[in-house]
């Protein structure tokens, strides 16, 4: 089980899109091998649009991020899962 840093509910892995963040970049995640922080997030557009509304991302990288460059890493997970 993951939680989704979106809506905060804990789902099983298979249902979520992984993305990792490693201190310079979001990329995605789709064989949960990448190094770095491992960051959950459901597939929903609801959901990534309260991340970001939440501020979620900023918490994990604890600085300024780059939406275009989350966007591109969520778009192109959903896009390989």
């Amino acid at each position: 089980m993951r939680r989704c840093i979106g809506c905060y509910e804990s789902k099983p892995q298979s249902d979520l899109i992984r993305l990792t963040y490693n201190g310079n970049a979001f990329t995605a995640d789709t064989d949960s091998r990448n190094e770095g922080r491992g960051i959950y997030l459901c597939r929903s557009k609801e959901c990534i649009e309260k991340s970001f509304r939440r501020k979620a991302w900023n918490r994990i990288c604890r600085s300024g991020v780059n939406n275009e460059e989350i966007m591109r890493a969520i778009n192109e997970a959903l896009n390989e899962y």
